[in-house]
């Protein structure tokens, strides 16, 4: 196996997955994250493995739109705080 290749296994199906930004600890957990939500996805009835994927696919990639989202608006209020703050001190270095 390639050294820059990581083995992780989702329902006893092992997938080799090019490193990438996490390491082999944090891909292993986010598979058992996948595999966690993809047996609840199972045990609301049975569907296709492929089903399973897709759903949690989306359901993981939503998560992470959400959260791009948030921290989005959070740094734009931020930016509007420390623009305030310019502008106190401006205010207040005019005034002295």
């Amino acid at each position: 196996m390639p050294k820059d290749l990581i083995t992780v296994e989702i329902k006893h199906i092992p997938l080799e997955v090019k490193e990438s930004q996490l390491g082999g600890v944090e891909l292993a957990d986010v598979a058992a994250q996948v595999e966690r939500f993809m047996l609840d996805v199972q045990a609301d009835g049975e569907i296709d493995t492929l089903k399973q994927a897709l759903l949690a696919a989306l359901h993981f990639a939503a998560q992470a739109y959400f959260k791009n989202q948030n921290e989005g608006g959070k740094r734009r209020e931020e930016m509007a705080r420390v623009d305030e703050l310019i502008l106190k001190l401006k205010s207040a270095q005019e005034t002295t």
